[in-house]
């Protein structure tokens, strides 16, 4: 007997849970409507608008208004609480002078939906209950205002903006005309698209940004992709991202696990780990760096300070200046003026032609120096190796001095006309292989 009970009140407790359910869903009262709201203002008003899970247009004009339109398409479960959402939108009154109005358009406190009941709580107000509520926003703003925009879950599409702009955005997408005023951009898992834009100031997440041309850009990221065309000075604080640009100014970029392709860079600073560069042209590079790859076309100069376990490709170099490098891969199609390398460890440079050459001095242990030399090209060889391994032409030279005890050599020599303030080319250090070859 007591097992039917238990029976019985689990089937009334399955049907109850049913009918609330389908209550939550039934016929209801169904309100679509249009809300507007105007006010005065001046031509460089301060607009700050908070908009929450709606999708918005925003135009610029040349008026002294603000005109802001919200459509409303909601279910609602009775007359009354189709009634109540009604009357409380049409009094919804917003902060507002001539000279700031901000807008908030997430007039509730709390949606709440259990086992199928929906339920809204209005600011203030009291509770209504529901079974769809969408809402849709567009505004006119004057061109010239100052636009302080947050906003989450929405799209949103923006015009040209001359005033100051601030973005705020979370999981959002927003695609936006011309930029002609600086602008600073927060946003977590959002894409933003414009064409033009002036400065910017950003701190993204898991976002993508694309834009024309830019001004100067200071940035942090983190799992983000920025793409633009052509910018000013660039200050990028990045992980695990992506960086696209065109032409640009002065550059710093320090990265973990990212990615950076420029056509052609100003000055470019460089702290780096396990990061790929590509740049087409650049100018000088200064470089700290962790198992980074990179590739450049041509660049002037390249100093590096400490480098570990890098690839370097370039075609064409003015001086390579290094500091302190392990494991490092160099490999250059045309050196132009000098190498320089300060302390090396098992590191290999490779190159297959060179200019004409002030210096070059190489100390290290373990390094690899392989070099094409004009057949013509005079300069005063010097040396002073443990364990040396050379492939040189010491027919051609004009060998001053050679002094070879067990491991260590010490030589000096003249390759073809010596005179006053000749090139040297200077070697140094423990278990060396050079091989230098004539072209």
């Amino acid at each position: 007997m007591k097992g039917m009970k238990a029976y019985i009140y689990s089937i009334l407790a399955i049907i109850l849970c049913l009918a609330m359910g389908m209550d939550g869903y039934g016929q209801g009262k169904k309100l679509e409507k249009t809300y507007r709201w105007i006010y005065q203002v001046n031509e460089d008003v301060n607009f700050a608008f908070e908009n929450y899970d709606c999708n918005l247009t925003i135009h610029t004009w040349d008026k002294p208004e603000i005109e802001y339109v919200m459509t409303v398409d909601a279910t609602l479960k009775s007359e009354e609480d189709a009634r109540r959402l009604d009357e409380y939108i049409m009094d919804l009154k917003f902060s507002n002078s001539t000279s700031s109005v901000h807008i908030d358009n997430r007039f509730w406190t709390s949606k709440k939906a259990i086992m199928g009941r929906k339920t809204m709580t209005l600011k203030g107000a009291r509770t209504i209950r529901f079974s769809e509520f969408k809402m849709k926003g567009e505004m006119w703003i004057p061109e010239n205002s100052n636009l302080n925009l947050t906003s989450k879950y929405s799209e949103i599409e923006v015009g040209d903006l001359n005033g100051r702009v601030s973005i705020d955005l979370y999981n959002d997408k927003l695609y936006g005309g011309l930029v002609n005023s600086n602008i600073k951009i927060a946003a977590k898992y959002s894409t933003l698209e414009f064409t033009d834009m002036k400065d910017i100031n950003a701190d993204i997440y898991n976002t993508t940004v694309e834009a024309g041309d830019i001004g100067s850009l200071s940035i942090v990221s983190k799992y983000s992709k920025f793409k633009v065309g052509n910018a000013g000075k660039v200050d990028v604080d990045a992980y695990n991202d992506k960086y696209t640009f065109g032409t640009t100014g002065d550059i710093r970029f320090i990265d973990k696990y990212s990615d950076l392709r420029a056509e052609q860079t100003g000055h470019t600073e460089l702290d780096c780990y396990n990061s790929t560069v590509i740049i087409s042209r650049v100018e000088d590079v200064d470089l700290i760096s962790k198992y980074g790859t990179y590739e450049f076309k041509e660049a002037r100069n390249l100093n590096i300070a400490t480098a570990y376990t890098d690839k370097y490709s370039v075609d064409s170099l003015g001086t390579l200046n290094i500091t302190d490098s392990k494991y490092g891969v160099f490999k250059i199609a045309h050196l132009e003026r000098s190498l320089l390398l300060n302390e090396g460890y098992s590191d290999k440079v490779f190159v297959t032609k060179t200019g004409n050459l002030k210096e070059v001095k190489v100390n290290g242990k373990y390094v690899v120096l392989e070099m094409a030399l004009d057949k013509d090209y005079s300069y005063r060889f010097k040396a002073n190796v443990k364990y040396p391994e050379f492939d040189i032409n010491e027919e051609s030279m004009n060998v001053r001095k050679k002094i070879k005890e067990s491991s260590e050599l010490e030589m000096k020599a003249i390759k073809g006309t010596e005179s006053e303030g000749m090139p040297s080319f200077f070697v140094n250090g423990y278990d060396m292989a050079i091989t230098l070859t004539e072209r």
